[in-house]
């Protein structure tokens, strides 16, 4: 099952239970799909709802920024229980470490010796096989520290 089916699915579930906040959200996210399938003319793949939910989660953690700065703490609480029913729909992000070893296997794996100079093909074979679990700015701040 695709994960834009899975979301849809969820959707309906949260609709019959009358979880506001779950079928809020799911609504939105859908939506968001939609428009990405108008926009690239054809399906989404998993990876494309994922880079999305990624955005949505990224851009509400701004806006709880602002939120605290700004004394709405009712608005906190709700982006905050918006952004746990996204993560339930993406995978777990590689931790530093996990990230380091991966640097490091790649480095080997391609036969890299200047880091500097061969650094769009490093982060190019990661990012091709582990883009849903990488953080691209982790990823550049553990590669710079190696150079």
């Amino acid at each position: 099952m695709s994960l834009e089916q899975k979301l849809f699915d969820d959707y309906k579930q949260a609709f019959k239970e009358k979880d506001d906040v779950k079928k809020g959200i799911l609504n939105y996210i859908i939506a968001q799909i939609k428009n990405k399938k108008i926009e690239l003319k054809t399906d989404v793949s998993d990876d494309e709802v994922i880079a999305l939910i990624r955005k949505e989660i990224k851009s509400r953690n701004e806006s709880i920024d602002y939120l605290e700065k700004a004394g709405k703490s009712d608005d906190v609480a709700a982006e905050k229980s918006n952004i746990a029913v996204m993560e339930e729909y993406i995978p777990q992000m590689m931790s530093e470490e996990q990230l380091r070893n991966l640097v490091e296997q790649k480095k080997t794996e391609l036969g890299i010796q200047d880091l500097k100079a061969e650094r769009g093909k490093l982060v190019g074979a990661i990012m091709a096989e582990h883009k849903a679990v990488v953080d691209g700015k982790m990823l550049n701040d553990i590669i710079v520290s190696m150079i």
